[in-house]
């Protein structure tokens, strides 16, 4: 079984959308946290949906709890790690998706992700599209792309084995930023195999990019990659 664990923190104009997207998947089973999964054939693709809300302003909670198969968990949480892991730890999927909040799963994702369950080893990402069609966007994600491949690194989500997940023992919630650089990087010392998925996809927002610029993000990453992490992000709604 997959589940999809969501980290989010006023997140009204995305998380709708990308619930929706994820629930409009074919010849999918999603069970909530009450169903008996005995009784569902092993031969169906099953899939979990976890939403884990940090409380803020706006109407988030509220839009998640609107659906029923979604499992809602709301809290004062300390970040984006603590929401990972807490969501990590109620989950009964073998094969885990950490999905941001404005990044949405096109066709065929899912039972794609499936398929992961009897390997044990596997971690890694998937092909990304933006969600701006004008020409530098594209382009940074072609590149970001290609960069993923060649540096076993991730944006806007992150599929692995639960028992990797288990094996590292989740995100460093120390951390600010850069927190999947490092899961990514002690996962496979632990002997992971990173995979990118490039026949399976997803969209997901520019509007860092679009807000700080596509220079400095970059600029940024790059110095996290070879040198450290930033302190922290800045906040981008």
């Amino acid at each position: 079984m997959v589940s999809i664990i969501i980290p989010a923190h006023e997140e009204e104009k995305y998380i709708g959308v990308s619930l929706e997207k994820i629930l409009n998947q074919k010849d999918i089973v999603y069970v909530d946290k009450n169903t008996d999964l005995k009784a569902i054939s092993t031969d169906q693709t099953l899939c979990e949906i976890i939403v884990v809300v940090s409380k803020g302003k706006d109407k988030t909670e509220f839009i998640v709890s609107r659906y029923p198969k979604v499992n809602l968990i709301a809290g004062n949480f300390c970040g984006v790690s603590e929401a990972r892991n807490i969501g990590a730890k109620l989950s009964r999927g073998n094969v885990l998706l950490f999905l941001d909040a404005d990044t949405l799963l096109n066709g065929g994702f899912i039972k794609k992700l499936d398929s992961l369950k009897n390997k044990p080893n596997s971690i890694g990402t998937s092909k990304l599209y933006p969600d701006i069609q004008s020409l530098k966007p594209r382009i940074f994600m072609f590149c970001n792309n290609i960069a993923h491949i060649i540096s076993k690194t991730s944006m806007a989500l992150i599929f692995c084995h639960k028992e990797i997940y288990n094996k590292v023992k989740g995100f460093d919630e120390k951390m600010p930023a850069g927190e999947d650089l490092k899961f990514i990087k002690l996962a496979l010392k632990n002997h992971a195999k990173f995979k990118y998925i490039g026949d399976i996809s997803a969209i997901t927002s520019m509007r860092r990019f679009e807000t700080a610029g596509y220079l400095k993000i970059t600029l940024e990453w790059t110095k996290g990659y070879f040198i450290k992490p930033p302190s922290y992000y800045d906040v981008v709604r």
